[in-house]
């Protein structure tokens, strides 16, 4: 049954139920680890709305992209090339955004202050984490694909870094929402405003797919390769 399966496993297995989950504040990424009822409770949700919603989806046939079906070396390139390149490219304009705004309203709105610093932070931990997964953990993995070769027990040590700073990403892009209303812009902002929210959205929704794409589905692959060269 849908209900004993974890969020993460029901994600994996069709990533469009990810906006059903998103629309209910329930975590698929870093907290994908829990069981749907579970979760659902934990969050005080609606389980049944949710299986409704989720098989109404899951039963759609139009096509939805398999990322679990993917060979490891192309699921490597496809995060590195749509979801890092996306941080790169969107994050200084981004933090441009929210930072002037904090300047600017920051004594009326004080809570731009607080989500400045931490996107600020965010983007510091995130260029630092993906630098890491690109020097040593992508190509270990391209390597052990392309040659099918391993350099032992390995892969779990960087995976276990990469996944607690997932962790701390998690965290603080919960705080930016929280501090904002869900990226909500005040009646009085300003089309800079509205465009530094916009820009946050739009980056918690590729991160949560990002981090998925790693915990759920890239990591847990990698290691039982690693474990079938072995």
């Amino acid at each position: 049954m849908i209900q004993e399966k974890t969020v993460g496993e029901i994600v994996t297995e069709d990533i469009r139920t990810a906006t059903i989950f998103k629309k209910h504040g329930v975590d698929f990424c870093c907290g994908g680890g829990e069981k749907l009822d579970i979760a659902c409770s934990n969050k005080g949700a609606d389980l049944d709305k949710i299986i409704s919603e989720l098989e109404s989806v899951m039963n759609d046939e139009s096509i939805s992209t398999d990322y679990s079906a993917m060979a490891l070396d192309e699921l490597v390139d496809h995060i590195y090339n749509t979801h890092h390149k996306y941080i790169y490219e969107n994050g200084q304009i981004t933090a441009e955004f929210i930072n002037k705004v904090a300047r600017v309203h920051g004594e009326r709105h004080p809570e731009t202050v607080e989500i400045a610093k931490l996107f600020n932070d965010l983007m510091i931990d995130l260029h630092q984490h993906m630098m890491k997964e690109e020097q040593i953990l992508f190509p270990y993995i391209k390597q052990m694909v392309q040659s099918e070769t391993s350099n032992g027990a390995f892969v779990n040590g960087p995976i276990s870094v990469m996944m607690a700073e997932h962790e701390t990403a998690g965290d603080i892009l919960k705080k930016m929402n929280d501090l904002s209303g869900d990226f909500e812009p005040p009646v009085d902002g300003c089309n800079t405003y509205r465009a530094a929210y916009a820009n946050l959205k739009d980056m918690e929704n590729d991160i949560h797919l990002h981090i998925h794409l790693e915990n759920n589905i890239l990591f847990p692959k990698a290691v039982m390769l690693e474990e079938k060269l072995n």
